[in-house]
């Protein structure tokens, strides 16, 4: 059974990858989350995974919460993995998830993080045709890698210094503090697809008149909404209208 978190595709594509060559079942932490689903039960021995893209060097909130609400029975002695997309490094986030998780009762085994295509074009400009190629690649052979140590209970390959930790522990708070949504907006080009406020995790966008409308203070900052625009038409103030846009092959629009 193996818990995933996605914004425009990477850590999806990472879970059904690894998913398919173990033949386990992957399951949506943010439909789950919209469902109020988070009691589930696995056979004996069965492997517990958990993917997400890491967010300001920790998990996204969705994630975070989805786990402090999670509830297994019939783990007893499962190996727990878990795999960590990230643009550059996953900072602290394996000791941070662990902790949560060790609450409810599930030791996390084993830690993996894969370089992807960053999305976070909130910040800067993403990388272009070439360099997600390259990246791509390069993240098709690390998956296909952890998927084998995965499939005989291999241990992380790499774990957090202290100062991946200290990196986690001095930024991740004010991703949680901040998520605004204020300046959130579509402009002229807007089509009416309602395809952000389907796609939407935490149900933050509605749409009136035939136009998005953020309605929570606060979101995920997943970037899905813009990112998956058909047209372009989200942005996020200034910063975002001439920037690339990136969605994993396997999602498209």
């Amino acid at each position: 059974m193996i818990f995933y978190f996605s914004g425009t595709g990477n850590s999806r594509y990472a879970a059904e990858r690894i998913g398919s060559m173990m033949d386990e079942k992957v399951i949506d932490m943010a439909k789950s989350h919209k469902d109020e689903r988070f009691t589930f039960e696995v056979k004996d021995q069965e492997k517990i995974g958990f993917v997400f893209p890491v967010y300001y060097y920790g998990p996204p909130v969705i994630v975070k919460e989805f786990m402090t609400k999670l509830k297994i029975s019939g783990n007893e002695d499962s190996y727990v993995f878990m795999v960590m997309t990230c643009g550059s490094s996953s900072g602290g986030a394996d000791r941070y998830v662990s902790k949560i998780l060790a609450e409810h009762g599930l030791e996390i085994k084993a830690f993996f993080s894969v370089l992807m295509v960053d999305n976070f074009i909130m910040g800067y400009d993403l990388s272009d045709e070439e360099d997600r190629e390259n990246i791509n690649k390069k993240a098709e052979e690390r998956l296909d890698k952890i998927a084998k140590s995965i499939l005989v209970k291999g241990v992380s390959d790499r774990k957090s210094s202290q100062f991946d930790q200290l990196l986690t522990s001095t930024v991740y708070p004010f991703y949680v503090r901040g998520r605004n949504t204020k300046k959130f907006f579509a402009d002229e080009r807007c089509i009416s697809c309602y395809l952000c406020e389907e796609i939407c995790p935490v149900q933050a966008i509605k749409m009136v008149d035939g136009r998005p409308v953020w309605v929570l203070n606060q979101c995920v900052h997943c970037v899905a909404c813009i990112n998956r625009c058909p047209v372009e038409a989200i942005q996020y103030g200034d910063a975002t209208k001439k920037r690339r846009r990136y969605v994993h092959p396997s999602v498209g629009i």
